[in-house]
């Protein structure tokens, strides 16, 4: 699991997280006039971020479920348009993880696609291969003293998750089972959806429990309708970018999908 550490300085009130994954740029049906419009918010709204899920790249081949054949752009070419719409939000991006299609590169020729797109974007610290967790820390928070506000955010591309809702909620709060956190993201079903839990931790030094609450995330997809997910029967599902709110004064989240 990597571990990744971000401060993004007390004058931050609140911070907004526009997670992506699942753009799948270079096949046909991958919608990227939104993903410029939410690149460009990215861009120009200081608070905002983005968390980057993996399937940024379809990277069909040969053997796999998509169409290699079908793809408008070749795998170099969707990496160096990747790179391209990357490149003005580079700062913004606090974790870049990879997914299911570039993992088939890696499989077959150990080319990992987006550690050399991190790494071309000097954000190879932020990069991870797999499970990622992330220490944000942001804004001002008095607990006898003022400190920043730390969050603990945490997620991976995803896997399984089965054609109906209840199936992939049950993944996405499998997450909780192996690490604790203040917010889950996960993608991969392209089916956007929330949820929240709560756990108690043992306070040891005032033998008590505190509750704490636990929010989750699965994100959308940007790929239309068609293709492979049409010739299975699987349900469309809507495309809106999901955003999570992150208060700095006190532990607050909203998700919004």
């Amino acid at each position: 699991m990597k571990i990744i550490n971000i401060n993004l300085g007390k004058d931050l009130k609140e911070l907004r997280i526009i997670p992506i994954s699942d753009v799948h740029i270079g096949d046909k049906l991958s919608n990227l006039k939104m993903l410029k419009e939410v690149l460009e918010t990215i861009k120009n709204t200081p608070n905002v971020y983005t968390i980057l899920n993996g399937d940024l790249c379809n990277t069909a081949l040969k053997n796999s479920k998509s169409d290699v054949y079908a793809d408008e752009l070749s795998p170099m070419e969707q990496i160096n348009r990747l790179i391209e719409l990357l490149e003005p939000i580079k700062d913004k991006i606090l974790v870049i993880g990879t997914g299911n299609h570039e993992d088939r590169i890696t499989k077959d020729t150990s080319i990992d696609v987006i550690r050399l797109v991190a790494k071309q974007l000097g954000i190879e610290d932020r990069y991870a291969d797999n499970w990622w967790y992330l220490f944000l820390r942001f804004g001002e928070k008095t607990q006898g003293r003022k400190i920043p506000m730390c969050y603990q955010i945490t997620g991976y591309h995803g896997s399984g998750g089965g054609r109906k809702t209840g199936g992939k909620a049950n993944r996405l709060e499998e997450m909780s089972q192996v690490v604790i956190a203040d917010l889950y993201i996960m993608g991969h079903t392209h089916k956007p959806l929330s949820t929240k839990g709560a756990i108690y931790l043992p306070d040891y030094g005032n033998n008590s429990l505190n509750k704490k609450q636990m929010y989750y995330l699965m994100t959308n997809s940007f790929l239309e309708y068609g293709g492979y997910g049409e010739k299975l029967g699987f349900t469309p599902t809507d495309n809106t970018p999901t955003e999570a709110i992150l208060d700095g004064t006190k532990r607050k989240i909203k998700v919004i999908i």
